[in-house]
């Protein structure tokens, strides 16, 4: 059975019509596990009214997609689990029969990255492709890769719990790239499959600048200390850190950079306790990925 996991936050609209789409996929069998995250708007109200038959999870405060996915993934049956962030809508109605149809056919595949497209059907969402290799040459092509987007994806549910689950301590931004990162690190892999297509709304609530300018700077230096060897990880931290520096200069976000800094000063012990570098293969792998090999 195939649990599909769509956290929910203040999008009632949107939940609602990925719902739709999720219940008219056919020949598979499935639950429907909605995590709303604790949202202002009519979300939790709307959805029992509209779909009653979902297992509906409501925060008592609102913890980020991480915590939110997470609490889905905990409470899935299913031995395959499909996410979709809920403003995503799908175009196939087989989509759910083809994502068991490969992990039948492929026993070793422990991940499934969907393609993303914008609502027209047709152009790539760049701005989610963090894949390893160029999107240009790639998008249309099957690839094992050392990412996926959280927007769309399928995991095999023990594998997911097995890895550790989303990193609940970034709260959102990078999540996936640690946990694609604990798949791998545990002898996993994921496969980039171009037929398996979400189309991406690109909701105004995921493009806040926090993100940007707060989130994507602390995160960058929590992913290194808590996945890399101590020369890579000073390797990753310091072009990446002095970039945000600059550009927050440049933005007028000196002290939205300042507070990042300071929040990542602070989870840095916690992080020491739980650190667990990735092993040499681990990076071995995931270099080989960057030119386009199969490791």
């Amino acid at each position: 059975m195939i649990s599909v996991v769509i956290p929910s936050y203040n999008r009632s609209h949107c939940v609602l019509a990925l719902l739709k789409d999720v219940y008219a996929q056919k020949g598979v069998e499935m639950e429907v596990i909605v995590v709303d995250d604790c949202s202002p708007d009519d979300s939790v109200e709307v959805i029992r009214r509209e779909f009653p038959q979902v297992i509906l999870l409501v925060n008592g405060k609102n913890g980020g997609p991480a915590v939110t996915r997470n609490r889905g993934i905990r409470a899935a049956k299913g031995d395959v689990v499909v996410g979709f962030d809920s403003d995503v809508t799908i175009p196939d109605e087989h989509l759910l029969s083809k994502v068991e149809t490969r992990f039948k056919a492929l026993p070793r595949v422990t991940g499934l990255a969907f393609r993303l497209l914008k609502p027209d059907g047709k152009s790539e969402d760049t701005p989610r492709w963090w894949h390893p290799v160029p999107i240009g040459s790639y998008a249309d092509r099957e690839f094992v890769t050392s990412y996926f987007s959280g927007t769309a994806y399928a995991f095999r549910r023990e594998e997911l719990v097995k890895a550790g689950m989303y990193p609940e301590i970034l709260y959102m931004h990078y999540e996936e790239v640690e946990l694609a990162f604990r798949i791998i690190d545990q002898g996993g892999s994921i496969l980039h499959c171009p037929e398996l297509v979400a189309l991406h709304h690109a909701n105004e609530v995921s493009r806040r600048s926090e993100v940007t300018v707060f989130y994507k700077p602390r995160n960058q230096i929590l992913l290194a200390v808590a996945c890399l060897p101590g020369l890579k990880a000073i390797q990753y931290v310091l072009p990446r850190t002095c970039y945000q520096f600059v550009k927050a200069c440049g933005g007028g976000h000196v002290r939205d950079f300042a507070r990042a800094m300071k929040s990542a000063g602070q989870l840095f012990p916690r992080l020491l306790e739980l650190r667990k570098p990735l092993r040499t293969e681990t990076l071995q792998r995931i270099g080989a990925m960057k030119q386009g090999l199969t490791p």
